[in-house]
């Protein structure tokens, strides 16, 4: 009895697999062309969940995966797209992501992902995490992504990110690229697509 509620507490409803989120009325901006649409992915990682994820996303669309530490060398407003991800502590993003993003003049179009392996509560902390990480992206974020990830200390799910997971990751890349490709091709229209 006592084994069937340590696994129903660490386990229980934070068994989802991958979860990808597209924003339905996010506003894509005119200036986008259909192609060549630019994107990077900025993140930061504890572990190497969020970079496996980070470097999954980034080969789908073909475009830079950069930790945080390297960011100087890129010019983040260059890019018509920025994804931008996170390990989720405490239901926040890193302090150096919280840092990043409150430095981070408007962007063009962003989306944000975080991975996590807290048991239990775990999914709702991913949630406040990208809630908070949307919020200061000051609208312009059009698709959110979550997954788990090792638990160093709990040691909770020890083999995500899996392969599902990253080609999870990779169709979310692929998703925004799509959208923003789509609706500029449209023209006149200012809502994103959803396919």
């Amino acid at each position: 009895m006592l084994g069937a509620f340590i696994q129903l507490f660490l386990f229980g409803c934070a068994r989802d697999r991958a979860q990808v989120q597209y924003k339905k009325d996010a506003e894509i901006p005119a200036w986008i062309s259909p192609q060549p649409l630019s994107a990077i992915v900025v993140y930061d990682s504890w572990s190497g969940n969020t970079q496996l994820i980070a470097e999954s996303m980034a080969e789908a669309i073909s475009c830079p995966a950069i930790p945080l530490n390297d960011i100087d060398d890129y010019p983040v407003s260059d890019y018509d797209l920025l994804m931008i991800g996170s390990p989720v502590h405490s239901g926040m993003p890193t302090d150096r992501i919280k840092d990043f993003l409150n430095g981070l003049e408007t962007p063009h179009r962003t989306a944000v992902f975080v991975t996590f392996g807290a048991p239990f509560f775990g999914p709702f902390a991913a949630e406040k995490c990208l809630n908070g990480m949307e919020k200061r992206l000051r609208g312009t974020c059009i698709g959110r992504f979550k997954c788990h990830g090792f638990h160093q200390i709990l040691g909770t799910y020890p083999t995500h990110p899996d392969e599902k997971d990253r080609a999870d990751a990779a169709r979310f890349a692929t998703g925004l690229i799509t959208r923003c490709k789509k609706t500029a091709s449209i023209g006149g229209m200012n809502s994103a697509i959803i396919l």
